[in-house]
């Protein structure tokens, strides 16, 4: 199914060759912290979740950077090319790499005698003599709680090659880790289970989302036929997460022309604010679903209004169930923070779409 990807952005990571000014506000933070932290074993890490520290010698890691880049960051588009992941790379022998250690995620690439490979595969309880080059493997809590290091163990004196050829394990690796954090944090609070029985009892789909989520039913004439849930949590002005399920008597084709014709009559009338589509980067993909025809449409949303330059992505499920068509619409509001990770839920949130008609 369709995942966002397209060409990468133009724009390059704020973090280049450690300079460090981007991790000047982290280490000012660490600073802090450390005198209240120094009596426990480990600390706690640093970091966003979706930022990749490599540590790895400058000779070996200025050979690779493009190709690394390349495969490590790769973009989804969602009302823009936003990168997945962002990279920076540290030398073990930088002045600050033992704070620089501390952070969430850490890419380890060396030789198997290299002193932090060594560390990381004690850690994980693994013996570098009896791997292959171009292993990869993760430890956890290496150098501070809370902390994923993946390890790729280098080929001696083919160091760079057996690094680019590792890079796919590695971004399998790292965003499997980033999705499991992903669904872990979305379901902090418990999965809403008596939501998704109401729903099938009463509308003949179910769906599971947390119970921070919103439920409203709507009647457009004849009962109930329209149920939107939504979750606006911290605040709606910062993140909106939105879900709305509708359904008629079964149509003869699903079609990208029905979905956006039906997204473009629902957005005036049951959202905050008017949307227009824009449609040049939709993707479209028709697939099954639990035996069922699906189709899947992209696209992005606008403030119709324009006094506000609000937008972002959405997506449309139709699901054709036995007893009518379901048209599902997602669709995210996050103006400040990367989205990556709002996508994913909402993907989670589409996947347990379930017909309950028989």
């Amino acid at each position: 199914m369709a995942r966002f990807r397209l060409p990468p952005e133009a724009g390059r990571s704020s973090f280049t060759r450690m300079k460090i000014r981007p991790f000047r506000a982290p280490m000012a933070l660490l600073a802090a912290a450390l005198p209240v932290l120094s009596a426990c074993s480990k600390q706690t890490a640093f970091g966003e979740a979706n930022s990749l520290i490599i540590l790895a010698p400058d000779s070996l890691s200025q050979q690779v950077e493009e190709e690394t880049r390349q495969v490590l960051e790769p973009t989804i588009f969602t009302s823009r090319d936003e990168k997945q992941y962002e990279v920076s790379f540290v030398d073990p022998g930088h002045e600050n790499v033992g704070q620089l250690k501390l952070f969430r995620n850490l890419i380890v690439f060396g030789t198997a005698d290299d002193p932090l490979m060594l560390e990381v595969a004690a850690e994980a309880g693994q013996d570098l003599g009896e791997l292959e080059p171009g292993r990869v493997f993760q430890a956890s809590n290496v150098w501070a709680l809370a902390q994923t290091v993946t390890a790729v163990l280098l080929r001696s004196g083919r160091e760079a090659e057996s690094w680019v050829a590792a890079l796919p394990s590695v971004l399998n690796a790292v965003d499997t880790n980033y999705r499991e954090l992903v669904l872990r944090r979305m379901f902090a609070t418990a999965a809403d289970t008596a939501l998704r029985t109401d729903l099938g009892r009463r509308f003949g789909f179910s769906m599971l989302v947390p119970e921070v989520y919103d439920r409203i039913a709507r009647d457009l004439g004849g009962g109930d036929s329209l149920v939107i849930l939504r979750n606006d949590n911290p605040d709606p002005s910062e993140l909106i997460r939105s879900i709305l399920i509708a359904w008629r008597p079964g149509v003869d084709s699903l079609t990208r022309e029905l979905a956006l014709e039906w997204r473009g009559e629902i957005d005036a009338a049951h959202y905050n604010v008017p949307q227009r589509i824009d449609d040049t980067n939709s993707s479209v993909v028709s697939f099954m679903w639990e035996g069922r025809p699906a189709l899947e449409v992209t696209g992005v949303w606008q403030d119709e209004a324009g006094g506000f330059p609000a937008a972002g992505p959405f997506i449309v499920w139709l699901v054709d169930c036995p007893a009518r068509t379901y048209f599902v619409d997602a669709w995210l509001y996050s103006p400040n923070r990367a989205k990556y990770e709002y996508m994913l839920q909402l993907q989670e949130i589409l996947g347990s779409f379930r017909c309950v008609d028989s």
